[in-house]
């Protein structure tokens, strides 16, 4: 990136607003970006998923911090990719020429298109990796909140889960994702906002230090809460895609607002509450 010659075809600046489905610069900056700083979707897989893996509570910060690291390292590259990327082009193509023309650098300009490839190759395995976890955390949630682990209960749950974006998309126009894919990401950012919360109320419960989650907690908290209120004011305005994915978008909007706001209200209970000393 540094060393490789490359020019910014880009400007650093574009105004603070934007076209497209969201319009604005705040909150939606923040919502885009903080993926690879603060991930919601990681801190509900590690909860449960990563924890099993690990042999004591120690390895949880070289594995987590360090998986982060890897994230933001990634996130990094995308947004170089697009400094010097010309317009016009899919995210991802633009992704996998500019991961591709790094590569050069290193293996050499005659092997263009097998870097480009690998470019794309690696997109691919980001967002097929989201899927399959995403598909696989649906199915495990419906098996435990029906209390059946059998293989026939496993099928069945992994078909409803895929049920619902199957529904979207056989009823959503042309460039709905955009819109869904808005409300994906605030949605990611504000279960990062809650993971940072219930960490909270936990460290102050035990009597440790807490204020360094809670000041991130709220900072989240409150970017997607603004994100869901417009997104939510845009979508029964009619002002995102068909006016059926529209509604849903919204009600979606809505109903991420209220469950975090509940949340939040059991959180402020459990905090003023005594906490419980912290084991010698």
């Amino acid at each position: 990136i540094f060393f490789g010659g490359f020019a910014v075809e880009q400007p650093a600046f574009r105004g603070f607003t934007a076209p497209g489905p969201t319009g604005a610069l705040f909150p939606f900056l923040f919502v885009t970006i903080a993926c690879g700083a603060c991930s919601g979707f990681h801190g509900l897989v590690c909860s449960g998923t990563t924890s099993k893996q690990i042999a004591r509570e120690p390895h949880c910060k070289p594995i987590g911090y360090g998986a982060m690291l890897l994230e933001a390292f990634v996130a990094l590259i995308a947004l170089a990719t697009i400094m010097i990327a010309a317009g016009g082009k899919a995210p991802g193509l633009a992704y996998g020429e500019g991961l591709g023309r790094f590569l050069t650098v290193v293996i050499g300009e005659q092997h263009l298109a097998f870097a480009t490839t690998f470019g794309a190759m690696a997109f691919s395995t980001f967002v097929f990796d989201t899927l399959d976890v995403s598909t696989r955390l649906g199915r495990y949630i419906l098996q435990e909140l029906a209390g059946v682990s059998n293989r026939g209960a496993a099928l069945a749950a992994t078909a409803l889960t895929c049920l619902v974006p199957l529904l979207f998309l056989r009823s959503a126009g042309a460039g709905s994702y955009m819109a869904f894919w808005t409300l994906f990401g605030t949605s990611n950012q504000l279960l990062a906002g809650l993971s940072l919360l219930g960490v909270t109320v936990w460290l102050r419960r035990t009597g440790r230090r807490w204020w360094f989650t809670a000041l991130p907690a709220a900072f989240v908290l409150a970017i997607t809460a603004t994100s869901l209120v417009l997104q939510a004011r845009a979508a029964f305005a009619g002002a995102a895609g068909t006016s059926g994915m529209a509604l849903a978008n919204g009600l979606v909007a809505i109903v991420l607002l209220a469950l975090a706001g509940t949340l939040c209200v059991f959180a402020a209970r459990r905090m003023r509450e005594p906490g419980v000393p912290q084991a010698s």
